[in-house]
């Protein structure tokens, strides 16, 4: 298994392949590609909601926004900051707990119809499927075991020896470039074959010159526009 930092759920058979004897990977960013909206905000207001302390907890949350959008902090640190005024010190089981309501609800009306789609039908011809995403393990893991993917690669988190959630990012977040060097940890799955890369948003160009084949879902606009200068297929989900 590779040194890198990054939650990983890798099937235990062997690659699977196509009728034609061709091995193809399907490789699915998660917020806004497979999911409607983003999964990170969202979770951190639910917690705070089935807590009672969403109203305390929103200031904090709004200043960390704030820095972000002004570019005082990078992502990873916008992130750790969010964590840190929400859900750090929960311990593993309550995290778990709400993440498990939380996916509940994300997958009996949060996900777009044409993902749920192409995830079936890439499994259906035998196809490995790939989850990358900037989203942390306790999210991404449950959505990828719910949906049936053979791997998961994701935003790792920090615990404690007490098992309590710390406000911190173990390796890098799982974002733009850093997919490619997150993937490296499932390399076996990808190697060798052809990976057709999902994903709406255009920090995931390294993604897409990555891959073999590349689709723009819902795009960005600057997505849209850099599809269409590489010829890329485009497609909408939500219908």
């Amino acid at each position: 298994m590779s040194a890198l930092r990054y939650e990983v759920r890798q099937a235990m058979t062997a690659p699977r392949e196509t009728t034609s004897g061709a091995a193809v990977s399907a490789v699915f960013d998660l917020d806004r590609t497979i999911t409607v909206r983003g999964t990170f905000t969202p979770f951190l207001l639910f917690c705070l909601w089935r807590q009672g302390r969403l109203l305390r907890g929103v200031p904090g949350i709004v200043a960390a926004m704030a820095a972000y959008v002004r570019q005082a902090i990078d992502r990873k640190t916008f992130k750790e900051r969010m964590l840190a005024v929400t859900i750090a010190g929960l311990t593993r089981g309550e995290v778990a707990r709400f993440a498990d309501m939380f996916v509940d609800r994300l997958m009996a009306g949060g996900l777009r119809p044409g993902a749920e789609r192409a995830i079936e039908r890439h499994r259906a011809a035998g196809h490995t499927l790939i989850m990358v995403t900037a989203s942390f393990d306790f999210l991404a893991e449950r959505i990828g075991r719910r949906l049936g993917f053979d791997a998961v690669v994701s935003t790792r988190s920090t615990w404690d020896r007490h098992a309590r959630l710390l406000p911190l990012i173990d390796g890098e977040n799982c974002y733009g470039p850093a997919k490619i060097r997150a993937l490296a940890a499932v390399s076996a799955l990808t190697q060798g074959r052809h990976v057709i890369a999902y994903s709406d948003h255009h920090t995931d160009a390294p993604l897409f010159e990555w891959a073999s084949d590349a689709v723009a879902v819902n795009p960005t606009s600057k997505l849209r526009r850099l599809a269409k200068a590489r010829g890329m297929k485009i497609e909408d989900w939500n219908a």
